[in-house]
C-alpha cells in the first residue's frame, strides 16, 4: 500500500473522469479491494499502472452494466489506454539476437581483453575490482576495455557493412520507409 495510496488522488482524478465525481471514491476503494484480491499483489511490478488499469476495467464494467449511460463518459473511456511497459515479442527476439552477436564478438576478442571486458560491461565490476582481481593496473583495464569496445564496434560495422552488400535492395527498401 505504500506504493499504491501515494497516488490515490490520480487514481480518483481517473475514477471521476469516467463515471463522475460522485462515484470516484467509491471505485477507487473498490479498486483497492481488487488489488488486494490478487493472488500476490506484492509482487506487482508497476503498482500505480495496474491500479489505474483496474479503475479502468470496473469504468466499463458498471458502464456495460448500466441502463443509461452519458455519451460523454464513452468518449472518455478511448483516452486511456495504458500501455503495457514490456516489450513486444519481436523486440525480445531482437534484443536475444543482438545479445547472442555481442557474446561471440567478445568471445572473438583476445582471452585477457575479452575477460575484461565481460567483467567491466556484463558484471558491472569497477575498474579497480577488475584490476585487483586480475593483479593489473587499472590503467590496462581502461586499455583492455577501449580496445575490446573498438575491436566489437569494427566487427558490427563490418558486418552491417556485409548486409547492406549482400541485400542492397531490402536495405534501399528499409531506409525509404524510415524516412
Amino acid at each position: 500500500m505504500a506504493e499504491v495510496l501515494p497516488h490515490a488522488a490520480a487514481y480518483r482524478a481517473r475514477a471521476a473522469h469516467f463515471c463522475g465525481r460522485a462515484d470516484a471514491d467509491d471505485l477507487v476503494q473498490e479498486a483497492y479491494a481488487r488489488v488486494l484480491g490478487t493472488a500476490d499483489y506484492r509482487a506487482i511490478a508497476a503498482p500505480r499502472s495496474f491500479v489505474l488499469t483496474i479503475v479502468h476495467n470496473l469504468a466499463l464494467e458498471r458502464l456495460r452494466r448500466a441502463n443509461v449511460v452519458r455519451i460523454d463518459f464513452l468518449a472518455s473511456m478511448e483516452v486511456l489506454d495504458v500501455a503495457d511497459g514490456a516489450p513486444d515479442a519481436f523486440a525480445v527476439a531482437a534484443g536475444r539476437s543482438d545479445l547472442q552477436q555481442m557474446l561471440q564478438l567478445m568471445n572473438s576478442l583476445p582471452p585477457q581483453c575479452a575477460r575484461v571486458l565481460h567483467m567491466r560491461k556484463i558484471q558491472g565490476m569497477p575498474p579497480a575490482a577488475i584490476s585487483e582481481a586480475l593483479s593489473i593496473s587499472i590503467s590496462t583495464v581502461e586499455k583492455h576495455v577501449a580496445k575490446g569496445l573498438a575491436l566489437i564496434t569494427k566487427a558490427r560495422r563490418d558486418n552491417e557493412a556485409q548486409v547492406e552488400d549482400f541485400c542492397p535492395a531490402v536495405m534501399t527498401s528499409l531506409s525509404h520507409a524510415l524516412t
